[in-house]
């Protein structure tokens, strides 16, 4: 009787130990990486242009990275009669996606997640408000596969902003807006039809 147990036992064990394990990211292979600049622009008075770069690993139809921007021109907001100059800079991740990437013209999406900085002065003083903020960008669009190696993209998004101080005479919302993206993606993408 012992010695069917040890055999059951060992049996047990010898399947376990070759039993494949199912994960999530089992069938996921890293097909290239990219980087490149990116621009953003406001389509309303309030939100700046913003410029800067990303890069990311290609993961099959999906990409993973992180980015950074910072304001490009110093439009005024007006607060109580008072212009204000305003800094905004973030970075975090970068997650998106492609649809047939291997299609001259395809679907292109992204959310960006970032943290940063908004940094508002009076132009007549030399004092500066800096609130840490929270930023969320949603964007959808199209990316034209210009060469294998390089990718320009367009898209349309919106920008979520998020922890302003409350006792400030201004708010998230007034920097949160629909905006416009252009990033050109320089590397190799590893798409095969």
């Amino acid at each position: 009787m012992k010695k069917i147990l040890l055999i059951i036992i060992l049996a047990l064990a010898a399947t376990i130990t070759y039993a494949q394990q199912e994960t999530l990211m089992r069938n996921a292979k890293i097909k290239g990486a990219f980087g490149g600049p990116i621009w953003e622009m406001g389509l309303n008075d309030k939100i700046q242009t913003s410029y800067g770069g990303g890069g990311g690993l290609v993961i099959n139809n999906f990409f993973v990275g992180g980015y950074g921007l910072a304001t490009l021109d110093l439009e005024d907001l007006i607060i109580n009669g008072d212009p204000q100059v305003i800094k905004l800079a973030h970075g975090g991740f970068w997650l998106g996606a492609t649809y047939k990437p291997y299609k001259l013209l395809h679907l292109y999406g992204t959310t960006r997640i970032g943290w940063g900085a908004l940094d508002i002065k009076e132009s007549t003083s030399s004092i500066s408000e800096l609130d840490r903020v929270f930023v969320l960008t949603p964007e959808v669009g199209a990316e034209l596969n210009i060469t294998t190696w390089m990718h320009l993209t367009g898209t349309l998004g919106y920008r979520y902003l998020s922890g302003t101080n409350p006792d400030n005479s201004y708010s998230g919302s007034d920097f949160s807006g629909a905006i416009a993206s252009i990033s050109l993606r320089f590397g190799w993408f590893g798409w095969r039809r």
